[in-house]
């Protein structure tokens, strides 16, 4: 992989790719799942902490040899590679199914794909299994003729298991003690061939990365469109796994949804929105080109305009924000109306400071809110104003630095200033 990043820790959609695996497994029935880790990658035990049994190798010497680091091999043993994200559920149960069916000590997993150089399985006359040759010790003759590769998914009688373990070597080209060398002593051996070679990647490199990146992220898309959900061009539409969406919602192209984000039902996103670790009530439309960041809450029928960027703000009911804004750290209550420009000044040089804008204020064009302030419910500024100070409830406020040029009284609750928009209450 060329990086500090420990392989199985790269990011696809949003999720590191032994996520990817250990969920795979875990869906389809294991109950107790060991990962084997290199003692130097402490980044990767840490990850794994609480969620699985992560076992040392602390001499790494082959794939046998990091399996004999577990113990209580026991039952029905699945191995699989943890850098094998695409792996599916589905493919798992097969295995299993497949393996307990056969009622042989040994299943392995194989695809027919000419473009793969992994280890080759060779059959015998009678087209039975005869044995693995790694990538490392095949001759180029092996090479040319033999397209069947074994997967990296396998499933044992955990006894025999043990016993195959204890007799295998490390007489190899690579000096490894390979796992493929226990089927010599696991006669006979059940083989599952699988439909979809793409379940078969193991990533290898970045360009292996980039391409299960794009199945992942097609998968999920099509999981979003069979739930409700209108994805105008899926080839320019970027949705993380752990994303939800809400039925009806329509998602427009070049729209990235990252993190732990929320959007509610009958909302329209995009284009060009970039939305992370956000939520976003029903009926609610974001776009073209914002930019909603992390800690931002949206309610139920609001608007958010084009070139608008939030952050860690909450966006009251029936609100709008509709053109070129910046809120930052900011609470916006309901029908509440923002004047294109406007930008609410957070950053004091050396903390981070809330703004409060009350419901159905109306903040005028290229408002300039320098938090902490306060502006009250039903309150107005006027165009280009600079707002250093509270404004009370009903005032309007002017002018640079803006002073109160109008007080009316405080609204009742729920209710809103005229202004051509409908009154509630």
């Amino acid at each position: 992989m060329r990086s500090r990043t420990p392989k199985v820790l790269h990011v696809l959609c949003g999720r590191p790719m032994i996520d990817w695996v250990i969920d795979a497994v875990k869906e389809a029935g294991a109950d107790h799942i060991n990962v084997v880790v290199n003692p130097h990658h402490a980044e990767v035990a840490a990850h794994l902490d609480g969620k699985v049994e992560v076992v040392f190798q602390r001499d790494p010497r082959g794939t046998a040899h990091a399996l004999q680091q577990v113990q209580g091999l026991n039952g029905d043993v699945l191995v699989v590679n943890g850098d094998s994200p695409l792996l599916t559920a589905e493919t798992v149960r097969l295995v299993v199914d497949s393996h307990r069916n056969a009622k042989r000590p040994a299943t392995l997993a194989s695809v027919d794909d000419p473009r793969r150089d992994d280890g080759r399985i060779v059959r015998n006359q009678n087209g039975d299994f005869e044995k693995i040759v790694e990538r490392k010790d095949a001759s180029d003759e092996l090479r040319a003729s033999v397209h069947e590769f074994n997967v990296g998914i396998y499933c044992f009688d955990g006894g025999r298991l043990q016993e195959a373990l204890a007799r295998i070597s490390d007489d190899n080209n690579a000096g490894e003690y390979y796992l493929t060398d226990v089927f010599l002593h696991l006669r006979p051996v059940n083989i599952v061939r699988l439909a979809d070679p793409n379940e078969a990647m193991g990533i290898k490199d970045r360009v292996r990365l980039a391409t299960a990146t794009g199945i992942l992220r097609r998968r999920i898309l099509n999981r979003l469109m069979e739930g409700g959900v209108t994805i105008v061009d899926p080839d320019s539409t970027f949705i993380d796994a752990t994303v939800t969406i809400g039925q009806d919602t329509t998602v427009e192209p070049f729209s990235v949804i990252k993190g732990d984000t929320h959007i509610g039902q009958e909302c329209r996103i995009g284009p060009h929105a970039h939305i992370e670790d956000a939520k976003i009530g029903d009926r609610s439309d974001c776009g073209p080109f914002v930019k909603i960041r992390p800690g931002t809450e949206i309610a139920e029928d609001v608007h958010i305009g084009s070139f608008v960027e939030l952050v860690r703000t909450r966006v009251g009911r029936n609100s709008r924000v509709p053109h070129v804004s910046y809120l930052g750290d900011t609470d916006l209550g309901e029908d509440a109306n923002i004047g294109a420009g406007t930008i609410t000044a957070n950053f004091d040089g050396a903390h981070k400071n809330r703004t409060e804008i009350g419901d159905g204020a109306f903040v005028g064009v290229d408002t300039m809110l320098v938090a902490p302030v306060k502006l009250g419910r039903g309150a107005r500024t006027g165009a280009g104003s600079v707002v250093t100070k509270d404004v009370p409830d009903g005032a309007t406020a002017v002018g640079v630095p803006a002073r109160v040029i109008r007080k009316k009284p405080p609204l009742p609750d729920g209710a809103v200033r005229e202004r051509g928009v409908k009154q509630k209450g």
